[in-house]
């Protein structure tokens, strides 16, 4: 399988997890300059920005691994355009990151914030 339909299949995978566990997907694969958010969504109060990794293994390091502090920097950009582009200005924003090894998923609710970059 290839690397694009691998993340297809992940993000998917923690669509199904988020929304089982009570959080309404409001977007995928949201683009601005600059950067990308796999996944948005609403939490209760929040608005959460989620970074998918798809792994078939852990030959390469866990999926976490993988987000590196340049990738967060992009994500916390990419969360700020989205909030400019839909005039939000005082919503609490939450940045979780989802593992899917070998169709798993771990999420780890709150994995960095604007203040780690």
């Amino acid at each position: 399988m290839n690397t694009r339909r691998e993340g297809t299949i992940g993000e998917q995978l923690v669509c199904e997890y988020m929304k089982d566990r009570g959080m309404r997907v409001l977007q995928r694969n949201f683009l601005c300059r600059g950067g990308e958010a796999d996944i948005i969504a609403r939490d209760g109060a929040y608005l959460v920005f989620t970074e998918v990794k798809s792994r078939n293994s852990d030959e390469y390091g866990v999926g976490a691994e993988a987000v590196t502090r340049t990738k967060r920097r992009r994500l916390v950009h990419t969360a700020r355009c989205f909030l400019a582009m839909k005039g939000l200005a005082d919503v609490d924003v939450r940045f979780d990151v989802a593992v899917v090894t070998r169709g798993e998923v771990e999420y780890i609710e709150g994995a960095f914030d604007m203040n780690d970059i």
